[in-house]
């Protein structure tokens, strides 16, 4: 492994010179970012030889679309890449009990993924409040992200301690509503 390349700012950097054909940088990543990769493969797939195929497909994947790719991440990207390359293996085999129970009790919360689900999240919740009408937002984030009382808040907006909660009341409904939506569609 290169030193200097541990940092996520540093992957991302790579990613992008990536997508501008540079091979030192592909290299780089793939030095950083192959043995985990392998590693998570075949603990999702038991299968050493198949784990490397799958890991490789990804790698080679990757490379032929670095510049039609627009990848935020990389390392989610990659994970989620080898993750589906997996199940689609393990969807079209037919393999034994023990892979069977494994696959259906293994979850690897990695911190890739966590990431990668706060990220998504975040940016989802942000996206509603930011639909919100201009009043709702201004209280929604003084209550909620500020932490400002709702009597401090009617007081600084000049509006009654009532129109603060049912703006609240509001904007929580609608992140509710939304966020159940996308959690609907997503799982």
């Amino acid at each position: 492994m290169r030193e200097g390349y541990t940092h996520k700012v540093s992957l991302e950097r790579l990613a992008r010179q990536i997508r501008k054909s540079d091979r030192n940088a592909f290299n780089t990543l793939f030095e950083l970012l192959w043995e985990p990769m392998y590693t998570y493969a075949a603990a999702l797939i038991m299968d050493d030889s198949i784990a490397k195929d799958l890991v490789q497909e990804v790698w080679i994947d990757y490379w032929q679309r670095r510049e039609q790719l627009d990848i935020q991440k990389i390392r989610p990207y990659l994970y989620k890449a080898i993750r589906y390359k997996c199940y689609n293996t393990l969807r079209d085999t037919k393999f034994n009990e023990t892979q069977i129970e494994a696959a259906s009790s293994i979850y690897i919360a990695s911190e890739v993924e966590m990431e990668e689900d706060l990220d998504e999240l975040s940016s989802r919740i942000h996206h509603i409040i930011g639909g919100l009408p201009s009043r709702c937002q201004e209280v929604f984030k003084l209550s909620r992200i500020n932490n400002v009382n709702n009597r401090e808040i009617a007081e600084k907006l000049n509006i009654s301690q009532r129109s603060v909660e049912n703006q609240i009341s509001f904007a929580l409904r609608k992140l509710r509503k939304d966020l159940s939506i996308v959690k609907f569609f997503t799982f």
